[in-house]
């Protein structure tokens, strides 16, 4: 395989940052839970296709919490609808699993009795319990001090910056001992999110904290580079960390009698309006811009109050420009804008932030197919977020008593230019729209199957990596299996309807198992006759019954041959290849794309 290196994949954020609490371990530990993971936001069953899924010893947990924590703003104040989980089941701000290589299996050991799930979260539940190994103190811990907890009845693990003794769990680990000590004595950060992302470690091991890892700086030759010890039983070195610019970001503001206007500069690649995210309760402003691989937060007390109807323009330059344009409830001069708030004027990495997520009602539930709804949520009066195309977001409930989450893409409401209104005024990034494959045993989705209208759930800020410009291709080809369709959905609309100076044509592989499982087949096959030019899809069964006269079977090198036309075939050198499916399909997908000649610099994942 080719230009591995360029291959480009959904990311999801790691390493967040949970606030400590006192009420004792909240999060059930490792095991138990199985937590299929897709781009898409789908829940699927792993099948035996030879496809193999990467661990680090199989960290799979369900977490526990009496509900969400609002984010305070310094003063007492409910941000409304502003809500960071003190604990959830998977973590929400990790990275999608997916890399350009095929998948290493997930291995398991058996426990000894007294070792499960439930084991672990009494043990950290027990009064006065301490697993630290440090009398329940805490305290700043070097990289060499690290390095010297290295071994099985003494071991030592750095996540996400903070130090934790795993010395206790290493009976509860369902991937064994031997898994685990592949990160002790080191920073396990990389190992961790390779399968785990999605945990919440930092509740899930809160009475094993020790403290925050400090990280020596190597100012040698005129670089910064961390120096961290690739000690370990292993000798398993962490890689060099990726140098990222942070981006540079201020704002000002000015007003008129019945505006304030908030501008932000910032020096950055590319920002776009859909990369803004507003939440207002009451005088309480908080401005979310994601700025690269970076998030900018303003958040203010305001000198007086708005309204809900927000308007951001961008303008494109050196210095990009985000105006924020505010309406005042009274038209009067304010003599300030207001005070700071907690995190206002702050740049983070986007892995590193802590999500929020808001409280929003179902307003409308349709079905899709059999086993498929299309529900439509509303977001919090005063929020407004429009989520980016390709991106997700993450749906939590509480089921058994246990938080739970899964990613779902964001998509439209129909595939038809003219059953898309435009907003109503006040309504412009306030719903949003979830494709939603309901399983029998799904833990999340029968919860979501109870819901009626009016119900509320929690979700979460977007994330993914999707580049929006890639839509200027000349050919867009893509695979999708299941509801690993739902990325695409928003492809096609953008290519046949948003953008009518679009000329890309594009082809759709489309993978079910029966005729009853294909998602919207009315609604592709009228906007495959109405842009029959530009536009094919082509379906693939692999449980067809005797009436069905399309392609039949899984997907493989004699269905990429005849549907899809090999890169020297093409008009343009640079087409878009995107996948999306289970974790099997991914990987076998994107092995024969690229068998068949593309390289992975013109293929996307869609992964979860």
């Amino acid at each position: 395989m080719e230009d591995k290196q360029n291959l480009q994949v959904s990311q999801r954020g790691s390493g967040v940052q949970v606030p400590q609490t006192n009420s004792g371990l909240q999060v059930a530990a490792m095991g138990g839970l199985q937590v299929p993971q897709r781009g898409a936001g789908v829940q699927v069953p792993q099948t035996n296709t030879g496809i193999q899924v990467p661990t680090m010893g199989g960290l799979q947990v369900p977490a526990a919490g009496s509900g969400f924590k609002v984010p305070s703003s310094g003063r007492g104040k409910n941000a409304g609808g502003l809500q960071i989980p003190q604990a959830q089941f998977p973590a929400v701000n990790s990275p999608q699993r997916a890399s350009s290589q095929l998948l290493k299996p997930r291995q398991k050991v058996a426990l000894k009795p007294g070792r499960s799930l439930m084991d672990w979260v009494r043990l950290g539940n027990a009064k006065g319990k301490v697993l630290n190994g440090i009398g329940g103190r805490s305290c700043e811990v070097s990289v060499e001090e690290l390095a010297k907890h290295n071994k099985l009845d003494d071991a030592w693990m750095s996540i996400r910056g903070k130090v934790y003794n795993i010395t206790p769990y290493m009976e509860y680990h369902p991937g064994g001992e031997e898994e685990l000590m592949k990160g002790v004595g080191i920073d396990g950060t990389q190992l961790f999110n390779e399968v785990h992302q999605w945990v919440n470690v930092e509740g899930m091991l809160e009475k094993c904290y020790i403290g925050r890892l400090k990280k020596t700086i190597d100012l040698s030759g005129g670089m910064k580079k961390l120096s961290v010890p690739a000690t370990g039983p292993l000798n398993l070195a962490p890689p060099e960390p990726k140098a990222v610019v942070k981006p540079k970001a201020r704002y000002d503001w000015y007003q008129t009698e019945t505006e304030v206007t908030i501008t932000i500069y910032a020096k950055c690649n590319t920002i776009t309006k859909d990369r803004v995210v507003l939440d207002k309760h009451e005088k309480d402003l908080r401005a979310t811009i994601y700025i690269d691989e970076y998030v900018y937060t303003i958040h203010l007390d305001l000198c007086e109050d708005i309204s809900d109807n927000y308007q951001v323009r961008v303008r494109q330059g050196p210095i990009n420009r985000i105006m924020i344009i505010l309406q005042k409830t009274e038209p009067k001069k304010w003599p300030s804008l207001g005070q700071p708030a907690d995190g206002n004027n702050s740049t983070v990495l986007t892995k590193e932030r802590e999500p929020i997520f808001r409280s929003c009602q179902l307003i409308c539930c349709s079905p899709v197919s059999h086993d498929t709804n299309l529900y439509t949520f509303q977001q919090p009066n005063g929020t407004c977020m429009n989520i980016p195309i390709g991106y997700h977001v993450n749906l939590m409930m509480k089921c058994n008593g246990v938080d739970t989450n899964r990613p779902y893409t964001a998509v439209v409401p129909s595939l038809q230019h003219a059953d898309v209104p435009n907003p109503a005024a006040g309504m412009e990034g306030r719903l949003l729209h979830l494709m939603v494959k309901l399983y029998p045993d799904g833990l999340l989705t029968q919860q979501m199957a109870t819901l009626k209208q009016g119900d509320s759930v929690a979700i979460s800020d977007f994330e993914g990596n999707f580049d929006e410009s890639r839509l200027t291709s000349s050919h867009l080809i893509m695979l999708a299996a299941g509801t690993g369709f739902t990325p695409m959905i928003r492809l096609l609309r953008w290519c046949l309807h948003e953008h009518k100076e679009s000329t890309c044509k594009l082809k759709l592989l489309f993978f079910n198992k029966t005729e009853k499982d294909i998602l919207w087949h009315d609604q592709l096959q009228t906007l495959s006759t109405e842009n029959s030019e530009r536009f094919e899809v082509v379906h693939i069964l692999s449980a067809a019954d005797t009436s069905w006269h399309g392609a039949t079977g899984r997907v493989r090198s004699e269905l990429i041959e005849e549907y899809i036309p090999a890169p020297k075939d093409l008009a343009d050198k640079s087409p878009l290849v995107c996948i999306c499916g289970s974790t099997p399909f991914t990987n076998e997908a994107y092995r024969l794309i690229q068998a068949h000649g593309f390289t992975s610099s013109v293929i996307h994942l869609f992964t979860a």
